[in-house]
């Protein structure tokens, strides 16, 4: 198959399992019921498409069995509780590039809030000393 259309089934795929994805987390928030029906309806996809691809398929039973609706004649144990998702995951990793990000901009703030406490200190010092006694 030539490059391009190589490129274009990529994207098509890429596509389409970010709509998956944002359906599922949609759907998860909102307390919706999470099917392979109501997903594959508002992502725009076939269920076909979900049931192949292990890892959304995997997705949705998890959201499903966590929601309390267990798939036919499939009951879950403590011990098959689902992992955590990897929407979790995501948020869990941007949360920490958050805090670092403003833990780094705090300690620039106090760095200059120091500073700026210098020089206030070095201009009171100077104001002083052009008063006549």
């Amino acid at each position: 198959m030539p490059e391009h259309l190589q490129q274009a089934a990529r994207r098509r795929h890429d596509q389409a399992m970010a709509r998956a994805t944002d359906a599922l987390r949609e759907l998860s928030s909102a307390g919706q019921p999470v099917t392979f029906a109501s997903v594959a309806r508002k992502a725009g996809l076939s269920t076909d498409f979900l049931y192949k691809h292990g890892d959304l398929r995997r997705k949705i039973e998890d959201l499903r069995t966590t929601a309390g609706h267990h798939s036919a004649g499939r009951d879950t144990t403590p011990a098959e509780q689902p992992t955590t998702s990897s929407a979790v995951r995501a948020l869990s990793t941007q949360l920490k590039e958050i805090r670092s990000r403003h833990h780094a901009e705090m300690l620039e703030l106090r760095q200059a809030l120091a500073a700026a406490h210098g020089e206030n200190l070095t201009l009171r010092r100077e104001i002083a000393q052009l008063r006549p006694l």
